[in-house]
């Protein structure tokens, strides 16, 4: 059996996952020192996975029942303005930073992680206990 809602919700999270990685990929590369220095390029992509996030996040953790990450997000994106500002943050910014954006990315991939599980529990299903499960599960109706 295949279920279109949890599909969905594991492909928002996927969106919402890799997005977090590459802000990852770019926020590590500003906080190295030895590493060259920042590119217009690499500038115009960090605005534009910080952008994504910012227009994504609060709908994808309302969706999978995560609103509690949010303030931990937006303080992440908040602290992120750009690959400059992120390497000029204190070294106590930094961490928070990290904990914070860690904080999120461990809770969506363990969400995820017990989505892929649901599926392919749900997948093994036959479709005739699957659907007696979901009779079980509908509330009476009073009239």
């Amino acid at each position: 059996m295949k279920d279109k809602t949890l599909n969905r919700r594991l492909r928002l999270l996927s969106l919402q996952l890799d997005n977090w990685k590459k802000l990852h990929d770019l926020i590590t590369y500003s906080l190295d020192k030895s590493s060259p220095i920042i590119s217009a390029d690499q500038e115009r992509q960090f605005t534009e996975i910080r952008s994504n996030l910012l227009q994504e996040t609060e709908h994808v953790l309302t969706e999978l029942g995560l609103l509690d990450l949010s303030g931990r997000a937006m303080n992440v994106l908040q602290r992120s303005v750009s690959m400059r500002g992120v390497r000029e943050l204190t070294g106590e910014d930094v961490r928070r930073l990290e904990a914070e954006w860690n904080s999120v990315f461990t809770k969506c991939g363990v969400l995820q992680g017990q989505l892929k599980s649901k599926r392919r529990a749900l997948e093994e299903q036959h479709p005739v206990a699957f659907f007696f499960n979901q009779m079980l599960r509908r509330p009476a109706t009073s009239y």
